[in-house]
C-alpha cells in the first residue's frame, strides 16, 4: 500500500482534561520531561501564551516551505525554488504580523534572510532523493519491547520524511549543531525509533537534518543512534509520565529556561488550576472600584436623608 501522507500537522496533543485517554505524543512527552507545569499550561489548561518566541514561528514557516517541496516531489512536479521561497516568505510575514518576541540579536528581516537561504539549501540537499513518505502520521500502542506487554497507552506523532533503507529524517531549525550528548538525550528522536521498530519490526536510521540559523546559513546532518535498550527506556519513561499526568502531578522545573518561557507570569501567579483563567489580583495599596462605588452611593443616600 502507498504510504500515508498528511498535508497539515495538527497543533497540540497529549492528554486533556476532557479526554484523559488521548494518545501521548513525542512533543508532549518532551514538554512534560522538561517542565510538568508547562505541559499542564499548554496541553491541559490551554493557557494563552504570554508571547510567541520567534524561533517557534521561524521553524513553522520553514516547515511550510519544506512540506510544499516534499509534496511537489512526491507528485512528480518540477520544483521551482522561487515558489518555495515565496511560500516561506508569506508564512513568515503572516506570523510576524501576529506579534513575536525576538531575542536581542534577532530581527524579522534577519530571520527572513536566513529562512530563504535555508529553504534553498535544503532543496539542494534533497536533490533527487526518492521520498517514500512526508509528514507521515502514526499512532501505535505502547508495548513493552522486552516482555511484549501491551498497555492501554498510545503514542502518536509524525515522521517528517521517510527515505529508502528505513531512514527516518527529522528536520530541525537550530542556532547551532547538535552535539553527541544532546543527540543522545532527545526524547523525540527516541520516540521515533521506538515507533518505527514497533510498526516495521526493523531498525531505523534516525537522520537529523539541522538547518542552522547562523551568519552564513547552512545545513548539517547527524545520525541519532537508538538501540532496543533505548526503546525500553522510552517505554518506561512514557508510562511513568502518563501515570504522573493522570495523577495531576505538575510541579514547575525552575531552570534557566524559565527566562524565555511563554508561561512565566502564569507560573508565578499559579495558585491552583481553578484560578488560572481569573484576572490577576489587584496591586497592593489599590482599591477596586467595585468596592468603592456601593459605599459612595450609600453615603450619598444618607446625606440626602439627613
Amino acid at each position: 500500500a502507498a504510504p500515508e501522507q498528511g498535508r497539515q500537522r495538527p497543533r497540540g496533543g497529549g492528554l486533556t482534561m476532557d479526554d484523559p485517554k488521548r494518545p501521548l505524543s513525542a512533543s508532549s512527552l518532551a514538554t512534560y520531561a522538561a517542565c510538568p507545569r508547562k505541559y499542564a499550561f499548554r496541553y491541559l489548561h490551554r493557557v494563552t501564551p504570554e508571547h510567541r518566541p520567534a524561533a517557534l514561528a521561524f521553524g513553522s514557516a520553514v516547515h511550510s516551505a519544506l512540506e510544499l517541496l516534499h509534496l511537489m516531489r512526491m507528485d512528480g512536479e518540477k520544483v521551482d525554488p522561487t515558489k518555495l521561497v515565496r511560500t516561506f516568505r508569506a508564512d513568515w510575514q503572516a506570523q510576524v504580523d501576529t506579534g513575536l518576541s525576538f531575542k536581542h540579536d534577532e530581527s524579522a528581516n534577519m530571520l527572513r534572510f536566513m529562512g530563504e537561504h535555508l529553504v534553498l539549501e535544503y532543496a539542494k540537499w534533497l536533490g533527487d532523493r526518492p521520498i517514500l513518505a512526508a509528514e507521515q502520521p502514526f499512532e501505535i500502542e505502547l508495548v513493552d519491547p522486552e516482555t511484549g506487554e501491551v498497555t492501554d497507552e498510545r503514542l502518536r506523532g509524525y515522521f517528517d520524511l521517510v527515505l529508502p533503507g528505513d531512514v527516518v529524517a527529522e528536520v530541525k531549525t537550530a542556532a547551532r549543531r547538535f552535539d553527541e550528548g544532546t543527540l543522545g538525550r532527545k526524547i523525540q528522536f527516541t520516540a521515533y525509533a521506538y515507533a518505527w521498530r514497533q510498526m516495521r519490526g526493523r531498525d531505523p536510521t534516525i537522520l537529523i537534518v539541522s538547518l542552522l540559523k547562523q551568519q552564513r546559513p547552512q545545513l548539517a546532518e547527524n545520525i541519532a543512534p537508538r538501540t532496543k535498550e533505548d526503546d525500553a527506556f522510552f517505554f518506561h519513561l512514557a508510562l511513568d509520565a502518563a501515570e504522573a499526568i493522570q495523577s495531576r502531578a505538575f510541579p514547575p522545573n525552575v531552570s534557566f529556561m524559565c527566562g524565555d518561557c511563554e508561561y512565566a507570569k502564569a507560573c508565578r501567579r499559579y495558585r491552583g488550576p481553578e484560578l488560572l483563567h481569573e484576572p490577576p489580583p489587584p496591586i497592593a495599596g489599590m482599591v477596586s472600584l467595585g468596592s468603592v462605588i456601593p459605599r459612595v452611593l450609600a453615603d450619598a443616600r444618607t446625606a440626602q436623608i439627613g
